[in-house]
């Protein structure tokens, strides 16, 4: 038995609402995680600042390891946490 013509419209709204909202949550995800990026590289800039500020040697080199480990780790941090959550949708 076919599907009626009126009922055939309305599945195809449905489905174009669902794809419409699908894409919508994607693209805010990944906007979230880009300002996630941006805020550890920020983070890892400073403390490079800092690094190139202080006048001690050792203290100049601890805020620069600190700034690899705060801008390598925070990003890692974010790109995972971004695919987990599109994982968990189904996005890929």
């Amino acid at each position: 038995m076919p599907i009626s013509p009126e009922l055939y419209e309305k599945l195809i709204a449905q489905s174009e609402i669902a794809r419409r909202a699908a894409r919508r949550d994607t693209l805010r995800d990944l906007l979230r995680a880009m300002g996630h990026i941006a805020f550890w590289v920020v983070c890892g800039l400073v403390l490079f600042a800092w690094a190139f500020h202080v006048t001690d040697r050792a203290t100049g080199m601890i805020f620069w390891w600190a700034a690899h480990a705060v801008w390598i780790a925070g990003v890692a941090f974010s790109v995972l946490a971004a695919y987990r959550r599109g994982e968990k949708r189904g996005d890929w």
